[in-house]
């Protein structure tokens, strides 16, 4: 039963529900607005949609899509709230928004308009990740983490066990080339993008490495064990495990090369399983393995994957608060949840995550629901730059044009001035 349904002349109340004053946040009916971008399969917010307005009919919502492009889209928000614009009422912000969108007042804190109750429908860590300043600025929507997808006919042909480190998977790999299987051993996303800061924090973390320090005040991207991570990227590239062209690919690209037949193993989010398995899309449909990624020799066995995903905001300028309140109710509750997890989008809610019955249809959600999650240097307002001075000192060494020693030492130079400036 809902949470947040209020007792209010438009809308109604459910019995163990929290009361939302409307002469705070409105009336919980009326006309809402949601941005976001497409998500699931072909026309899969608007089912959401049609069945969020069976369930409320007092509350009509228009869908505007927003450009398929987080660094795009959050230069949109930042323009029309900033300028006080209502026009939007409830938006997906990328997993990494909270403390920026905080800092600059982008998002309302949702706290003292929702029930402390209301975040046990997440694990502990993912409501963390929505907090800023000790307030919740979001509501996880939906969550994303690293896999790695590999050709389970190609291991099982030659009798090879499937990897448990980096180590072991580039010599296997290697060896399904050299038995022409393959053109290519791995493919990742390691293009000049927020991608591979993504990419970069799963291996730097299997290494037992970090790019800032815990309390976010210190670069610490330079250390023997980025040195290990970084090196073992660049003889991927050089033993040709990983193609030259690697430093150009984000998501698509990479996932093409994958479900074209040409790669043995693939880094990606939830959506590969999809589109590995889809006989329009892909040449390996049933042929496709899916795992945690691996760590590295010496570490951990299971190797950590990047916390990924959309949550779900308001705009503090909205008119129609209490129903864009409702809306996020129901979206993060069970209903909207189980149709995500019907439709390969990996679910929020803590429940619908480890419901058996549904990760034995999708055994992304299987594997899902065990990973060891590590978090983006994205508690502080400054991420956006942070990031940027990951990704173009990690993707520079890597097209050749610095060692690794030099990457990492402008890779710190880098962080280090984004701590000390605010700017979004």
């Amino acid at each position: 039963m809902s949470v947040l349904l209020a007792t209010t002349a438009c809308g109604s109340a459910g019995a163990d529900a929290a009361s939302v004053d409307p002469r705070r946040v409105g009336p919980a009916s009326g006309d809402i607005t949601w941005y976001a971008i497409n998500f699931g399969p072909e026309g899969f917010p608007e089912q959401l949609i049609a069945a969020f307005e069976k369930a409320h009919p007092e509350i009509n919502v228009d869908f505007q899509p927003a450009p398929n492009n987080t660094d795009t889209m959050r230069a949109t928000l930042t323009t029309e709230i900033t300028g006080g614009s209502d026009a939007i009422d409830v938006y997906n912000g990328d997993l990494v928004w909270p403390a920026q969108f905080g800092d600059a007042q982008l998002a309302m804190p949702l706290d003292e308009h929702l029930p402390d109750d209301f975040w046990d429908r997440y694990p502990e860590e993912r409501s963390r990740l929505t907090e800023y300043g000790d307030t919740h600025l979001a509501a996880p929507l939906y969550v994303d983490s690293g896999f790695l997808y590999y050709r389970k006919d190609l291991l099982e042909k030659h009798d090879l066990p499937v990897p448990d480190t980096w180590q072991e998977l580039a010599e296997t790999a290697k060896l399904l080339q050299d038995e022409g299987e393959v053109d290519y051993g791995y493919v990742g996303q390691w293009a000049n993008y927020e991608g591979l800061t993504v990419n970069w924090t799963e291996l730097s973390a299997a290494a037992g490495g970090r790019s800032v320090s815990e309390d976010d005040s210190e670069a610490a991207i330079d250390s023997p064990e980025n040195r290990e991570a970084l090196d073992f990227m660049r003889q991927l590239l050089d033993s040709g495990v990983v193609p030259s062209a690697s430093t150009s690919f984000q998501e698509q690209q990479s996932l093409q090369t994958f479900v074209e037949g040409e790669a043995a193993f693939h880094r990606n989010w939830s959506h590969g399983w999809g589109m590995a398995n889809d006989p329009l899309a892909s040449q390996i449909v049933d042929r496709v393995g899916v795992m945690p990624l691996p760590g590295f020799e010496g570490g951990e066995e299971v190797g950590p994957s990047a916390a990924g995903g959309w949550n779900l905001m308001v705009n503090p300028h909205s008119k129609r608060i209490g129903a864009s309140l409702v809306f996020m109710d129901w979206m993060t509750g069970p209903e909207a949840q189980r149709m995500m997890a019907q439709n390969s989008v990996l679910p929020a809610n803590e429940e619908v995550l480890h419901d058996e019955e549904l990760q034995r249809e999708n055994p992304v959600l299987e594997v899902a629901a065990d990973l060891d999650i590590v978090a983006r240097p994205a508690h502080t307002p400054r991420y956006p730059q942070i990031s940027h001075g990951i990704y173009t000192n990690i993707n520079g060494s890597l097209a050749g044009s610095g060692s690794t020693a030099s990457a990492l030492r402008a890779a710190a130079a880098d962080i280090q001035r984004a701590l000390e400036d605010r700017a979004l």
